[in-house]
């Protein structure tokens, strides 16, 4: 069996919603090539979706394949979500001749997710000439806190 027959019959074996995550994973990977955050954005359904007041906010699905072995989000994952978004913001004020990079991300987790969408609010407390640090705070669907970070990114001249 070639590897193109093996997952074509192991994609055959999923439901459709699971097969419309995968091709868009596919996808992803591809765009990849030319958008690096692609495959991870696309893994976590990540959205920016506007502003509110000084906040910028973003979105994320919750789904069983970034959950861990209980049933609930991976820290992992939801850090990463936190990191994108606050790099997102870094992005979105400082323009594209700016690039910026992590320095330190100090995540709280005070709620479980196991399902359902988040939302991440991220506001700028400081944009400095080389540092940018940042504060964000994640929500489930029925508004209640499960995440919140402090974060400082560095900016680097391309």
């Amino acid at each position: 069996m070639t590897n193109r027959d093996h997952v074509l019959s192991m994609f055959d074996s999923l439901s459709e919603d699971d097969q419309a995550f995968m091709v868009r994973l596919l996808e992803a990977k591809i765009r990849s090539n030319t958008s690096p955050l692609a495959y991870v954005e696309e893994m976590m359904s990540y959205r920016y979706v506007g502003q509110e007041d000084d906040a910028y906010v973003y979105t994320m699905e919750v789904r069983p394949e970034i959950s861990n072995r209980y049933g609930m989000l991976h820290g992992g994952i939801l850090s990463t979500f936190i990191d994108t978004c606050m790099g997102g913001t870094c992005f979105r004020v400082n323009g594209t001749d700016v690039r910026t990079v992590t320095l330190d991300l100090h995540v709280r987790f005070l709620k479980e997710a196991k399902n359902g969408t988040l939302t991440c609010k991220t506001s700028i407390q400081k944009n400095g000439r080389t540092v940018t640090v940042l504060e964000s705070s994640v929500y489930d669907d029925q508004g209640k806190i499960i995440g919140s970070a402090t974060g400082s990114f560095f900016k680097m001249s391309k």
